[in-house]
Parts: structure tokens; sequence; C-alpha cells
């Protein structure tokens, strides 16, 4: 009985992560403009058109360099690898290229 429990405990985790990871995309795009009081970003993503994103709270920023960075690095014309939800317009990560 004890290994049936401990398989569904791992389907149930898996499903959840699943659940969890589902809404995250990952993309390449460019800073068109940004607004640091209100954490709003405008991005250019895929040369379509620009859309405006909301960064989460404890968004994590690296640089070109590899080294931390905080949204006060961000600067228009940056190119970036953007990680976030393309439904709600949140960005969590963000990876400056240039």
């Amino acid at each position: 009985m004890k290994p049936i429990v401990i398989k569904f405990l791992v389907v149930v985790a898996m499903f959840y992560a699943s659940v969890l990871n589902a809404a995250t995309d990952e993309f390449v795009a460019h800073i068109v403009d940004i607004d640091i009081k209100s954490a709003q970003v405008t991005l250019l993503a895929k040369d379509i058109r620009n859309i405006d994103y909301r960064l989460a709270y404890e968004i994590r920023i690296r640089l070109a360099n590899g080294q931390k960075g905080a949204v006060a690095n961000l600067r228009k014309g940056n190119q970036i690898t953007a990680v976030g939800d393309s439904d709600k317009r949140v960005i969590y990560s963000l990876r400056v290229l240039n």
C-alpha cells in the first residue's frame, strides 16, 4: 500500500508543478519605454507591436556582465530576455543582453 501512496503523491506534485509553471513564457524583446515609479515597462516583442508589462515586486534582473541588477539599471533600447505571464502581463525575470 505504501508504494501506491508514494506514486500518487509524486503524480499530484508533478501536476501542481505543471499548473504553476504553465503560464510563464520566455521571449526576446527590447525596451521602448520604462517608468520606474509605477514599475511599468513597454516592450517591443517579436518586432510586431508595443506591449505594456508590469514588473513583479521581486523581479530578478541580470545584467549583460552577469551581475545582479535593479530596475534603475534598465534603459530604453536595451535588448532583453524576459520570463513572465503574457496573459496577466507581468514580468518575473529579466536578462539584459546589451
